[in-house]
């Protein structure tokens, strides 16, 4: 991920903040708006929108940060983020893939695209992580700045 050129990234945080490990996503976004060693451009969304497609549209590359039910080895995993044209009935829930098969088929454009999940535990509605999801996302901090920052 060193080859990224931070002006040209963006990074966004899925999530909920107000359904405990759900909020993962917007904690680290936070995390790395706050280290001063990211250039690039931030934003957060509850969850992904057709509009989005435009928003990376403008951008070489696009790292998209969730919290998942999946345990992982270390608590995260780093995942490459093929456009796919994969809709459901309902746009309640857009995946990545679709929200960069609709920037290529709407915008001509490809930005590269990982996919950062971080293992949570507990999804109640409350605000705050468990603690298994601190420390797994302290192992994804702790990542984000050995490979990326």
């Amino acid at each position: 991920m060193r080859d990224l050129n931070h002006n040209e990234t963006l990074i966004i945080g899925i999530g909920n903040s107000g359904r405990s490990d759900d909020g993962l996503g917007w904690l680290l976004v936070e995390k790395v708006e706050n280290s001063g060693s990211f250039q690039g451009d931030a934003t957060f969304r509850y969850q992904l929108q057709v509009e989005d497609a435009e928003l990376i549209s403008h951008y070489n590359a696009v790292i998209f940060v969730d919290a998942c039910y999946t345990p992982m080895n270390d608590g995260f995993a780093v995942k490459s983020c093929p456009a796919a044209a994969s809709f459901s009935f309902s746009t309640h829930e857009i995946p990545p893939e679709s929200i960069l098969y609709l920037c290529q088929d709407l915008y001509h454009k490809s930005p590269r695209a990982i996919l950062l999940l971080i293992e949570g535990k507990d999804w109640s509605l409350d605000i705050g992580l468990s603690k298994g999801a601190e420390s797994n996302l302290q192992n994804t901090w702790n990542y984000l700045e050995r490979e990326f920052l």
